[in-house]
């Protein structure tokens, strides 16, 4: 134990903010539990805490919401963070900044650094992706944490939200996150050394077989209140980090962060609420209903194919044999008529039931997006990128909420600790000059398909203006004058996507152009001096006509 970094009242202040945050929590735990019910999780992870190995929604009877979640994950990862895709475009706010050929090129090349080190194979970003997506579709609220090491790049890791407990500022924004979990007392030394083991730990660990014993951390992440640059311990950083163990009420360690480590997105939020909802939790009568409505039509089913038998008495009946090829003698009368009759069933309203399942499992596939994996999946679509665009369009009605609230929420604080990181660890490129100069910071934009498409489809426009100039030129040749073909060459460069590196800067254009000229000057040059020959020559051989006749 670090005597060192012990302060009681401060362990105090943490305990009672975090019972706050518990009874923020509460309301909206009852709701998890019903998600968990419905939605695999883990056996002994989520709220509905279950043993290891054991089975979990047992309770479900159509697996529409379990499919449509996990489409939800693979449609919001193609269209925010594509791994086929270079997506990553790293910027300056500043427009004359950017006209800079140095700072252009810097900031590919920053971008595909940024890039190579996200989807690296050891960092788990991918696996951390698909995970932060389906925990919104089934909670609503989503943690993701980003550390790097130098030399080790990034790191990415989505945590349950049945570890996690948030608090927002005065704008809405996550700032605060408490963070409760289990390690083996193992787990502990080999994080934090032996040094800094509470006396429990300490003596768990050197009694032999008790080195698995379990113990509570509980991690506090929030704005630094003794923030101050010129100390050299915890209090110089702007978020402070504290790992305390709640039973002991010791801290293992108190440190810090340039950057807020933890991003916690919400899919969608009502006025004054600190979690968010999902669509799990929108469509959970719908969810319920599907399952019931299904449960029965089995039974319907069941009974349709394994129906209960009729007797008018039995006869001396006592055995029928039910089974493929089976002979039941003495089973029909003397009229030919059967003497056993099954019950008639609800076979008749299996279809009418189908019906009505189809359309609420719609409803589910609708909340869940499943129009935008259609979209993205379907081998066979026939549609222009025009007809894409409107597709998009009208879903992106209902998309653009959560889509800005993830992109605020998880994107951007995600890439700023990303940028934090990079330049600390000495990753990218020094900035050019004209950056240091300005005194600016870089920003990352996310080129996913969508934004593709849509600079795409401008691009296309201007083509058939173009396109449609020579018609107008015809009743008024002016209309040429119109266009700068220079200036729409940079653009639709810029608009295709087209690297900075692979257009030549204005001064090397520049050089070009005056040396076309001067080749062309020197070309005409030449070109008016044989004629003056040839005048010449002409000349005197006219002379020597004239002096000879």
């Amino acid at each position: 134990m670090d005597d060192r970094i012990q302060d009681e009242d401060l362990v105090k202040a943490d305990l009672r903010d975090h019972e706050r945050l518990k009874s923020l929590r509460a309301p909206w735990e009852s709701v998890w539990r019903e998600v968990d019910d419905r939605f695999p999780s883990g056996a002994a992870g989520g709220f509905s805490h279950g043993s290891p190995g054991s089975l979990r929604n047992e309770r479900n009877y159509d697996p529409t919401h379990i499919t449509a979640n996990k489409r939800f994950a693979a449609a919001g990862v193609a269209i925010t963070t594509p791994e086929e895709k270079d997506y990553i475009r790293i910027r300056f706010v500043d427009d004359d900044l950017m006209a800079q050929r140095g700072v252009k090129v810097w900031c590919e090349r920053a971008s595909r650094r940024m890039y190579g080190m996200r989807h690296a194979a050891r960092t788990g970003f991918g696996t951390s992706a698909n995970e932060d997506w389906k925990q919104l579709g089934r909670y609503g609220t989503s943690p993701v944490f980003v550390d790097g090491k130098p030399g080790r790049g990034f790191s990415y890791r989505t945590l349950h939200l049945a570890q996690v407990y948030i608090d927002v500022d005065y704008a809405g924004i996550v700032n605060r996150v408490h963070r409760c979990y289990k390690r083996t007392v193992a787990q502990i030394a080999e994080e934090f050394g032996r040094d800094a083991l509470t006396p429990k730990m300490r003596k768990a660990l050197e009694t032999p077989g008790n080195e698995h014993t379990e113990f509570e951390i509980l991690h506090i992440v929030a704005p630094n209140t003794e923030w101050d640059t010129e100390k050299l311990d915890w209090r110089r950083m702007p978020i402070a980090s504290r790992y305390l163990v709640a039973d002991e009420k010791i801290y293992l360690r108190r440190s810090g962060f340039h950057s807020m480590p933890i991003a916690v997105s919400r899919h969608l939020t009502e006025a004054e609420d600190i979690y968010g909802t999902s669509p799990a939790i929108d469509v959970m009568p719908t969810i319920k209903g599907v399952n019931a409505m299904k449960r029965t039509t089995l039974r319907a089913g069941h009974k349709a194919v394994d129906p209960a038998l009729l007797f008018n008495n039995d006869n001396g009946i006592n055995r029928l044999i039910s089974r493929a090829g089976g002979m039941n003698p003495g089973m029909v009368d003397d009229m030919g008529r059967a003497m056993v009759q099954r019950v008639p069933g609800g076979e008749n309203g299996i279809p009418y039931a189908m019906e009505l399942i189809e359309q609420e499992r719609e409803v589910i596939r609708t909340e869940f997006l499943e129009e935008f994996y259609k979209i993205l999946t379907d081998p066979n679509s026939r549609m222009t990128t025009t007809e894409v665009l409107e597709v998009m369009s009208k879903q992106g009605i209902l998309v653009r909420p959560f889509a800005s609230q993830y992109q605020t929420e998880k994107q951007f604080p995600v890439s700023q600790r990303e940028l934090d990181l990079a330049i600390r660890h000495g990753q990218l490129e020094p900035f050019p000059p004209e950056v240091l100069e300005a005194g600016a910071w870089p920003i990352v934009e996310y080129e996913n398909m969508l934004a593709k498409m849509a600079r795409a489809e401008s691009t296309a426009s201007t083509l058939r203006y173009v396109q449609a100039l020579p018609v107008l030129a015809e009743f008024d040749p002016r209309v040429r004058h119109r266009v700068d073909a220079d200036a729409i060459a940079v653009g639709m460069a810029d608009e295709m996507g087209v690297k900075p590196s692979y257009l030549r800067s204005d001064e090397d254009v520049a050089k070009l152009l005056a040396a076309e000229q001067e080749q062309q000057a020197g070309a005409m040059q030449l070109q008016q001096l044989s004629e003056a020959s040839g005048a010449t020559l002409n000349l005197a051989k006219a002379n020597q006509i004239t002096e000879a006749a």
